[in-house]
This record gives structure tokens, C-alpha cells and sequence, in this order.
């Protein structure tokens, strides 16, 4: 029987993402005509859900879009995407998370002093077109050790190294370490944002404590699926769920059953999606579980989860 819910120290929107929502609210609110935010304003598929029903469209092109005002999501977009918005006469309002202008910001600055970037991200992930846009003749994109060993020396080229907001903190320490072996003349810039490295963190330390750990995010987050990822490698399973409706009861009972469970949250999951899914679980234990909610969590619990 289920008897000890734990809750991440550290979960759900992160500040990017409420600054992105804040922004598409007040956009759709204030703006006369029609409303587009271009591919998803967060990757979470509830948020996406909730800006539907209030009317605001999406489009994963500017082509696809007519007139109106056009708002560009947390993860960012190409600038040759904005300037093609513009030439339409479409009104551009810029929700791109500030740690992700920061890295553009520091590409286009190394860029303008003769560098070339390796980029150390997801190739399909909206930020990395992002970023790539920034420079696309100057800019290399890596996934893995393998991708980056496969480079060439490069020893007559000034080499700056970038990083994917929401990497891998140890993955990324790995990958680091290779590059300055391979190319000892290259400027590191660690551009994993903080709360990336909080959720992480936090997943570490709740993990050894519970025998299953929840994550509650969209298949589409990056980070929501690495904080599952971590989780499944530290107590053996880390599930990534959408929404409370993915739990299954089976997972808590018999002699095997979860008896401490945690529960985490991408940076762009909702806190009513988290909090479903905690009454859903109490609601499993028969009323009988206990909730410890993080700043219990961080001060008095501090066993092991029953195995």
C-alpha cells in the first residue's frame, strides 16, 4: 500500500515559462484580431490546450500566417523567421526566455569576433533552430560524445562551445571534458540555466528516498524527459506521465507495491497538473498516504523509500 508521497524540492514552471504564459495572456487579451503564437508557447500540451480554448491560434510556419499579431515562444526562434513575420506586416511579440537570449547574445558576439560555435543541444528541439539561426554558417550542433569526437581538430579556428539550456548537468560535465581535451584552445560557455540545474538536483535527491518517482510533463519537454531519465537510473523507476489519468492503480499494490513514491515536474508542467495528480495518488492510498511537501521534504525526511 502506497503510504508516502514525496514531492520534489524544486519542480514546475520555471521562470522563462511563466514569463512566456504571462506574455501570451496579455497578447491575447489586448491585441485587436487575430492571434498566433508560433510553434508551442511551452511544451507542455495542457498549456497549449488552455491558449486553444481561449481562441489564440497555431502555426508552425509564418507562411501559415495571414495578418494579425504573432507571438514567439519561450524557446525562441530564428531571426530570419522574425524578419520573414515583419515583411508580412504581422506584429511580433517576443516571449523567447531570457537565458535563451543570453546564448544568443553570446554567439553573435564571439561570431562577430571570428569564432565559430559548437553547440552541444537536441538538433530537433525548437531552441537549437533558434540558436542555430543565429549563425548558421558559423554554427555545429552535437548531441552525444560520438557526434563530438567525430569533429575535426579545427586547431586553425577560434572555437567557442554553447550548451542546450535544459542539458544534462553530468552528461554535459562528460562532454565538456572531451571538447577541452580535443581542442584545448576552446572558450566553454556553460549556458544550462538555473533551474534546470535545481530540477536536477532535486529529482538526485528525492530519488534514492522512493521506489518510483512521477514525472509529470509532455513527451514533447526535453527536460521533463530527462528528469525521468535520471529518476529511472537512481531507484530503478522514473515514469514519465501526462496528466493523473496515466497512473495505474496496479502500480501500488500487492507485496510489491510502491510504497513511498516522488513527484517532480518539468519546468513547463503546470502546478494544477501536479496537484491532480497528488489528490489522484491520495485517492489510491485509500486517504492513507502521507504528503510531505518539499520544505518538509528538505528539513525532516530523510529515510530511505520502503523497497
Amino acid at each position: 500500500m502506497l503510504k508516502k508521497i514525496i514531492i520534489a524540492r524544486h519542480h514546475g514552471f520555471c521562470m522563462g515559462v511563466k514569463r512566456a504564459i504571462k506574455i501570451a495572456e496579455e497578447t491575447a487579451r489586448e491585441e485587436i484580431g487575430n492571434v498566433t503564437i508560433l510553434n508551442e508557447i511551452v511544451h507542455n500540451e495542457a498549456v497549449v490546450e488552455m491558449f486553444n480554448r481561449q481562441g489564440v491560434n497555431q502555426a508552425f510556419s509564418v507562411d501559415d500566417v495571414e495578418k494579425g499579431t504573432v507571438i514567439i515562444s519561450a524557446h525562441g526562434i530564428a531571426p530570419a523567421v522574425i524578419k520573414d513575420a515583419r515583411a508580412k506586416g504581422l506584429k511580433v511579440v517576443d516571449a523567447t526566455c531570457p537565458l535563451v537570449s543570453r546564448i544568443y547574445s553570446i554567439i553573435n558576439k564571439i561570431v562577430t569576433n571570428g569564432y565559430d560555435v559548437i553547440h552541444y543541444g537536441d538538433p530537433g528541439h525548437d531552441e537549437t533552430h533558434g540558436i542555430v539561426g543565429q549563425a548558421p554558417e558559423h554554427i555545429t550542433v552535437v548531441s552525444s560524445r560520438d557526434e563530438l569526437l567525430a569533429l575535426p581538430q579545427w586547431k586553425d579556428r577560434k572555437l567557442g562551445f554553447t550548451v542546450q539550456t535544459t542539458a544534462h548537468l553530468e552528461e554535459f560535465a562528460e562532454i565538456e571534458k572531451l571538447a577541452r581535451e580535443k581542442w584545448p584552445h576552446i572558450e566553454i560557455f556553460n549556458t544550462i540555466c538555473n533551474a534546470t540545474g535545481e530540477r536536477q538536483n532535486a529529482i538526485m535527491d528525492l530519488a534514492p528516498r522512493v521506489d518510483l518517482v512521477l514525472v509529470v510533463g509532455s513527451q514533447s519537454s526535453a527536460n521533463s524527459r530527462r528528469l525521468a531519465r535520471i529518476s529511472a537510473a537512481i531507484c530503478g523507476r522514473g515514469t514519465l506521465i501526462g496528466s493523473a489519468q496515466d497512473i495505474d492503480e496496479g502500480w501500488f499494490t500487492g507485496d510489491d507495491g510502491v510504497k513511498a513514491v516522488g513527484i517532480s515536474a518539468g519546468a513547463s508542467t503546470p502546478d494544477f497538473l501536479v496537484e491532480e495528480v497528488i489528490d489522484r495518488l491520495v485517492q489510491i492510498s485509500g486517504d492513507a498516504a502521507e504528503v510531505i511537501l518539499p520544505e518538509e521534504a528538505t528539513s525532516g525526511d530523510q529515510e530511505q523509500g520502503a523497497k
